[in-house]
């Protein structure tokens, strides 16, 4: 009954009811509920409960690394959610594991990055202890999945990093800069072609089709993605169309392209951060 009452005031946030739980030596402080094997220890981590954590932290008998019934650890779920003070707390403790993944491959670094959480993305980059290119089973990378899912602000911040490797393709052979063009993110695209770094813009996805190619075709398609609204649809066409003409004039003249491209995009960003303010 205790490690249920231990489990319960870890997740309300109730701290002195968890103080005083866990001064009995025969609660269960590892104790996980039936549905989701989630501990104590996580579900603190998972509503955002600092003091409760702090206090897990001094206890011995907790398992700091106890993962869910996907193998996701109070760490993964703190940097998921976006927790940020509970981060820095098990970022500072030398015994929890900060790069274990789940099941499927999935780092903590890479969550933070699935879930758009920049603030602990920048965090993560500065320790160099994080795997910042760890890829899920299927081959995606953290980077991978930032331009899949249209995070500008977080492709600008990993593009600069040179340990981010850029490039990495999934299993299936689909890189970075291809999901990018797939998906119409025209601003992405132009992020990664100014920045100076070798891209490889010719890398076919399943050995069949370059960016270009899935840049025309989705262009000129008539089929949209069971996700997309008809206006996501033809705003994807037409940033397709853009992509593709983009590619050629870059495979022409690379030299040309690089600077005019710097500069509009620092036009964009401009007036983007206007429209769009990120708040954290």
């Amino acid at each position: 009954m205790g490690e249920k009452l231990l489990w319960k005031g870890c997740s309300d946030g109730k701290v002195e009811d968890v103080r005083t739980l866990l001064q009995n030596s025969h609660t269960n402080t590892n104790w996980q509920d039936s549905e989701l094997l989630r501990t104590p220890l996580y579900i603190a981590c998972q509503n955002g409960h600092v003091g409760i954590v702090k206090l897990l932290l001094n206890e011995a008998r907790v398992d700091l690394n106890k993962g869910n019934k996907n193998d996701a650890t109070p760490f993964f779920i703190a940097c998921q959610q976006g927790h940020i003070g509970i981060v820095k707390l098990l970022l500072n403790n030398e015994k929890v594991d900060i790069n274990k993944p789940t099941n499927e491959g999935c780092t903590p670094f890479y969550v933070a990055c699935s879930f758009g959480q920049i603030e602990i993305v920048e965090l993560l980059l500065n320790d160099n202890r994080v795997d910042i290119n760890k890829a899920l089973n299927s081959g995606g990378t953290p980077f991978y999945i930032v331009c899949q899912f249209g995070y500008i602000d977080i492709v600008k911040l990993l593009v600069k990093d040179k340990r981010i490797d850029i490039n990495k393709a999934k299993n299936d052979g689909a890189t970075p800069f291809y999901i990018a063009c797939q998906f119409g993110y025209l601003d992405i695209v132009k992020c990664l072609l100014e920045s100076g770094r070798e891209i490889d813009i010719n890398k076919k996805w399943n050995n069949t089709k370059t960016p270009l190619d899935i840049s025309k075709e989705r262009s000129n398609s008539t089929q949209k993605f069971s996700w997309e609204t008809e206006e996501q649809f033809q705003k994807v066409k037409r940033n397709c169309l853009k992509i593709a003409e983009l590619i050629e004039s870059f495979q022409r003249n690379q030299v040309e392209t690089g600077p005019k491209l710097k500069k509009e995009l620092g036009k964009f960003l401009l007036l983007f951060s206007y429209r769009f303010p990120i708040h954290i």
